[in-house]
């Protein structure tokens, strides 16, 4: 796991997350001792967090729930079927600054670069979050927003701008209205996990850079790349990061595919303590330092076993998204005509079967028995006929 300096300061965070009322409980039923927590073994015994947890805690308690206790910015973020407010102290603001400060300079953005924020202002809060660490850095920010994509084109011929922070297809987006820049930070749906998705991205922009960050309104940043283009590097000074078994809430060991599940390491507004994020990855060690090596692959809200091995049927799309004549449809059918499993994909569109059938592997860790691509699909989702 990570080093005693991180476990540390864990232990610091659970000690302050202790004081609140959701998080004493919760402590208290799982018979754990903050204060005791010597050790990453000690701190599997921690219970996890989930969306359920939170949600029923803002709804007893509404609107802001147990965990509130005055704050510098509140924002919102979608959790349930509702949005939930998000708490940020004057101290978490400024950890936080610093915190993606680093994480955008190893992005290949550097103090004086001239950047275009375009994640949004309103509500959620993710631009003024980044805003603030590019002013950190020195950068010269344009508070865009997600505005009208051929005025940000516009705004960034005319000022020649260094760099692009927001969504990758909003991104293309720009590219195809002319916009050209040095670096791109892509953020906010699944970038490098889609096959070809960076390469598309780069074309676009001409850009020599297209690094991409995984964070979540209540975490950000949770892990990041370097201007290497070489997978997420988790930002252990802001969180660590584990991956479980969805099932059974095991944690796996490296290279393992499952669930990410995110801890503060610092945070005094909403703190979060192994919250299982329903994410797909798997970790790697590099040296000092975590990574998920192909970013988020999916979710794991619906998943199969197919000869055995957990198929998790979101990450198939990020595998069509990177076949341009793919509608993105498809329908997953598992059938067991003797007694072996037999898994077959259909999608919708235009693409190499075989080349399909390779790409689907590799995602998925088990090659389909047949994959069909028609060009009309009349029924998506699951169908299996084995029970």
């Amino acid at each position: 796991m990570y080093d005693s300096e991180t476990l540390s300061a864990v232990r610091e965070q659970l000690e302050r997350a202790a004081d609140n009322d959701f998080y004493a409980g919760a402590f208290d039923d799982a018979g754990v001792d903050p204060a005791a927590v010597d050790s990453w073994d000690a701190f599997r015994e921690v219970p996890f967090t989930t969306t359920g947890d939170l949600v029923a805690d803002f709804e007893a308690d509404p609107p802001t729930g147990t965990m509130y206790d005055g704050a510098a910015m509140v924002t919102f973020s979608p959790m349930g079927e509702d949005l939930a407010p998000v708490f940020d102290t004057r101290r978490d603001l400024a950890h936080q600054a610093e915190v993606n400060a680093t994480v955008l300079e190893r992005a290949g953005i550097d103090p004086g670069d001239r950047v275009v924020n375009t994640f949004g202002y309103e509500l959620f809060g993710t631009g003024y979050v980044l805003h603030r660490a590019l002013e950190e850095l020195g950068a010269e920010v344009f508070p865009l927003g997600p505005g009208d994509a051929e005025q940000t084109a516009a705004t960034i011929q005319e000022y020649d701008i260094d760099a692009f922070l927001g969504n990758p297809s909003f991104g293309k987006r720009l590219g195809e209205e002319g916009a050209a820049v040095e670096t791109v930070v892509g953020a906010g749906e699944p970038f490098t996990s889609v096959p070809g998705q960076r390469e598309a991205v780069k074309d676009a922009l001409e850009a020599s850079t297209a690094t991409d960050y995984f964070g979540t309104r209540h975490i950000m940043p949770v892990a990041a790349e370097t201007a290497a283009e070489d997978g997420l590097h988790v930002v252990d000074d802001y969180a660590v990061v584990e991956i479980v078994d969805p099932d059974t809430g095991e944690v796996l060991g490296e290279g393992e595919r499952g669930e990410v599940v995110v801890t503060h390491v610092r945070k005094e507004g909403l703190p979060l303590v192994r919250y299982r994020t329903g994410d797909l990855a798997e970790l790697e060690r590099r040296g000092e330092e975590w990574v998920l090596p192909e970013g988020v692959i999916g979710r794991t809200d619906e998943r199969l076993k197919i000869k055995g091995v957990k198929v998790y049927p979101e990450s198939i799309e990020t595998v069509l998204a990177g076949f341009p004549d793919l509608t993105g449809e498809y329908r997953i059918e598992v059938d067991q005509p003797e007694s072996t499993d037999r898994l077959t994909v259909i999608c919708e569109g235009d693409a190499d079967e075989s080349a399909l059938a390779g790409a689907l592997g590799d995602r998925l860790l088990i090659t389909p028995d047949e994959v069909r691509v028609v060009a009309d699909l009349d029924d998506t989702g699951i169908e299996d006929r084995r029970y």
